[in-house]
């Protein structure tokens, strides 16, 4: 078998591991969104065999075997150096998950999906009826496999690190420590110094607004924002997510507040960077392991860039506001424009991450960062985790909330496992505040391109100089190719210090 013949093999063999891992997702996106209740313990055992299968098959000697004639290793994931750069890069990222696959169990894998799946539905549960300890033994199951997951991959002194690795490879507990010390002292500063001026006058966006109108301007939103709907569906579930199930078809969910407006539209605009993420690769990296985000810290650059640079700027609700009048007339009708703009950017601690300022927002990271440090750890046990989120809370924001719903379970994350996903919406803010700048460099009308929702030159910009590369870079080598920069918090800090200031009249 030539050189050519094996590298075919491989992709062959990647196709069909992709196309289980869209089932898992489809099953998955199912069950966020449709599954009734009835269905979750099923649904469950469908999940681990198919996690089961496409684990077996990926992590098998076959796929060892090519790595190992491909010239792949773990000292020399890229291959024989003959082989062009895409492929190489291919190489690279099919050794580097083999190399952690192939340390987990079949068993381990399969057991491990049938839990989540069963978590997930105890936490929608628990959420729902204010009862922690309800989802508690869910919690401890998940811990337990974090950990186990870790030590697999021999991560015995610091399993967190491991776990870290799975969202943002390379950077670690105390590369992001360093990061999130400063930061989280620089914003709790701000955050004091904005909470002593006079509170602009939101009333207007907590009135009653109806559901159905909600969801027609969702729509309106995401033409404006260019989403193509041949490509993709927007529905609800508990937990507003983005997921892709195929080359064309990536789905994504919202939910509808009737007394809070901005939660379903800034949704809308979250999940759709990441959507337009997904859908900006390449057609040549189409159906191989090469078209996945480079980390999920960048995945979050695109939707905190989305949601929050543009859509909370004072130009794209220039025709957009007009329209959401239209919308709901009776709500907004006497509302002006700059009283608006100051709402949709109101600063102030809240309880709740997902509706969170783009200020305190990276606080609230900073408090699950070390509130699942301490859990990985052991130092802080599962059972008295309520009463930690509320200390934290205390402190990092001055608030504290009444009830768990509001409190230890708003998040989605812990209940699927996905410890370490957390720092990853933090580090998106920064990484996407140091691509911002890059692109308003490289088009100086950006922000009239933005008033007038001309955001083409936008789009084909992030699929030039992120979407292109898929996961081929790893996150720090992207943004050093991009920006010339390493990952810093100082373009966001100059960010948030420069809107806030000119907002709430701070010297």
């Amino acid at each position: 078998m030539t050189m050519q013949n094996k590298l075919d093999k491989l992709r062959s063999l990647d196709k069909e591991w992709g196309h289980l891992g869209r089932i898992i997702a489809a099953l998955q996106w199912d069950q966020e969104t449709m599954l009734p209740e009835k269905g979750v313990p099923e649904r469950s055992e469908q999940l681990a065999l198919i996690e089961g299968i496409l684990h077996e098959r990926f992590s098998s000697i076959e796929t060892g075997n090519l790595l190992l004639e491909l010239g792949s290793s773990t000292e020399n994931p890229e291959g024989d150096e003959k082989l062009a750069p895409l492929d190489r890069d291919f190489i690279k990222v099919i050794r580097r998950n083999y190399d952690k696959a192939v340390k987990l169990p079949t068993d381990f894998v399969s057991n491990a999906a049938r839990a989540e799946g069963l978590s997930q539905a105890a936490w929608v549960k628990a959420k729902k009826d204010n009862k922690f300890n309800d989802f508690l033994p869910h919690l401890v199951k998940m811990l337990d496999i974090a950990r186990q997951r870790a030590a697999y991959w021999g991560y015995k002194d610091n399993a967190y690190d491991g776990l870290l690795d799975i969202y943002e490879p390379g950077l670690g507990t105390e590369g992001i420590s360093a990061l999130f010390k400063p930061l989280g002292e620089k914003l709790s500063i701000l955050l004091k110094k904005i909470s002593a001026k006079e509170r602009p006058n939101t009333d207007f966006i907590n009135r009653e607004f109806d559901v159905k109108s909600q969801a027609s301007f969702s729509k309106k939103l995401m033409d404006v924002l260019g989403f193509n709907l041949a490509q993709g569906r927007l529905d609800v579930s508990a937990h507003p997510f983005c997921t892709t199930l195929g080359s064309y078809d990536v789905r994504m969910t919202t939910r509808y507040l009737t007394e809070n407006l901005l939660s379903s539209i800034f949704s809308v605009i979250h999940e759709s960077g990441h959507a337009f993420y997904e859908m900006g690769f390449p057609k040549e990296l189409h159906g191989s392991s090469l078209a996945e985000g480079a980390s999920m810290g960048i995945h979050e650059s695109q939707s905190r860039l989305w949601e929050n640079v543009i859509g909370r700027s004072p130009s794209f609700w220039v025709e957009l506001f007009p329209m959401l009048k239209d919308q709901f007339p009776a709500e907004l009708s006497s509302v002006l424009f700059e009283d608006f703009y100051r709402a949709i950017n109101i600063v102030e601690a809240s309880l709740i991450r997902v509706e969170a300022d783009e200020l305190s927002y990276s606080l609230h990271i900073i408090l699950r960062f070390e509130l699942e440090k301490a859990l990985i750890s052991g130092s802080l046990n599962p059972e008295d985790l309520p009463s930690a989120w509320r200390t934290k809370m205390k402190e990092y924001l001055g608030v504290e909330p009444e009830t768990d719903s509001e409190g230890v379970l708003q998040d989605i994350h812990w209940s699927m496992g996905a410890f370490g996903y957390f720092p990853s919406y933090a580090l998106g803010n920064l990484y996407s505040l140091q691509f911002w700048d890059k692109l308003k460099a490289d088009i100086s009308n950006v922000d009239e391109l933005i008033t007038r929702h001309n955001f083409k030159s936008i789009h084909e910009w992030l699929k030039d100089n992120i979407h292109v590369w898929g996961c081929r870079l790893e996150p720090r080598v992207l943004l050093k190719a991009v920006t010339g920069q390493s990952l810093s918090s100082n373009a966001f800090l100059d960010y948030i210090n420069e809107k806030y200031s000119a907002l709430y009249g701070i010297n």
